[in-house]
């Protein structure tokens, strides 16, 4: 009901109009309407309409659809335009939270979704890192051995060669082509056919794995 005033002796304007009965009866102010309505009458609903499926169709939204269903086939109470307004202004505001609502949700999920990728590539960073640091220490101590890495592998294979064969730049492409190892025995054996082995002094040294070497 709404209304919180006590009932009073008077007539109902529900029953005045639809039956014409001005009897006295204990009637309820609607703070909606302003109007005062005998307890049958009292709860204030949505007004009647002539097409129903039109209202429906124009109002474009299934919860008002459902609400004019409902208040359809309840008993008593009486028809308020005020009632019906502040109905679907509720259904609206609702809405609009709601929308609030899944827009913050969504702006928290991107967030998160940043921040996962961003933590995702620090971690990947940091492990390129640590796997390039690995493997510059790897070469160096096989450069103190006369031997290096295919850091250059067209198919990333990771050959242990001699490192005055890969100092040379035509072998040096040959060995980055390579995709076996025994390819690449071919290549440092021609290598040596043609040049001969140099001792381990006049092996030419690289500052750093990433650095090629000139002869």
């Amino acid at each position: 009901m709404e209304s919180e005033e006590k009932p009073q002796l008077g007539i109902c304007y529900e029953c005045n109009i639809k039956d014409a009965d001005s009897y006295q009866q204990p009637v309820y102010y609607c703070n909606l309407c302003e109007k005062w309505f005998c307890e049958k009458h009292s709860e204030p609903k949505f007004p009647y309409f002539v097409d129903w499926d039109t209202v429906f169709d124009v109002q474009g939204d299934p919860r008002i659809k459902a609400s004019f269903y409902t208040e359809y086939k309840r008993e008593g109470g009486h028809p308020d335009f005020a009632y019906l307004r502040k109905t679907i202004e509720a259904l609206e505001l609702e809405e609009k939270i709601r929308n609030k609502l899944i827009a913050q949700a969504i702006d928290k999920m991107v967030e998160a979704d940043k921040q996962r990728r961003y933590e995702k590539r620090a971690r990947e960073a940091k492990e390129r890192e640590a796997k390039e640091k690995a493997e510059e220490a790897e070469i160096e101590k096989l450069h103190e051995k006369g031997k290096t890495l295919t850091i250059s592998n067209r198919y990333d294979h990771m050959f242990v060669v001699p490192l005055d064969v890969y100092s040379n730049a035509e072998y040096a492409e040959y060995l980055n082509h390579a995709q076996t190892m025994k390819s690449v025995k071919v290549i440092v054996d021609e290598y040596y056919k043609k040049y001969g082995k140099r001792k381990k002094s006049e092996v030419p040294k690289k500052k750093h794995w990433w650095q090629k070497v000139v002869n």
